[in-house]
């Protein structure tokens, strides 16, 4: 899949020891809103991002395995993010 572009105002930064989610609000509501940001990426990133800062994210959409207790194991996307760009406010 080719890659998508996806510009906002980040609203939360959660940190683990290996990954990063953000949270996002997205100028198109109808765009992705929540990104892990892992590995090479996440080390570059990690004292670059603040809450409140408007970003690019470059993502392609990856397939990957869902398993429900109830229904069993499904297809879904998720976001892969390639790079984020800080943006002037």
């Amino acid at each position: 899949m080719s890659v998508r572009v996806v510009t906002g105002t980040i609203a939360f930064i959660w940190e683990a020891d290996d990954s990063m989610l953000v949270t996002m609000e997205p100028d198109d509501p109808a765009d992705p809103h929540t990104f892990e940001l892992a590995g090479d990426l996440r080390q570059r990133l990690a004292r670059v991002l603040d809450e409140g800062q408007r970003v690019e994210v470059d993502f392609r959409a990856v397939e990957y395995e869902v398993v429900d207790p109830d229904s069993g194991p499904s297809e879904s996307l998720r976001a892969h993010v390639e790079d984020v760009r800080v943006t002037p406010s």
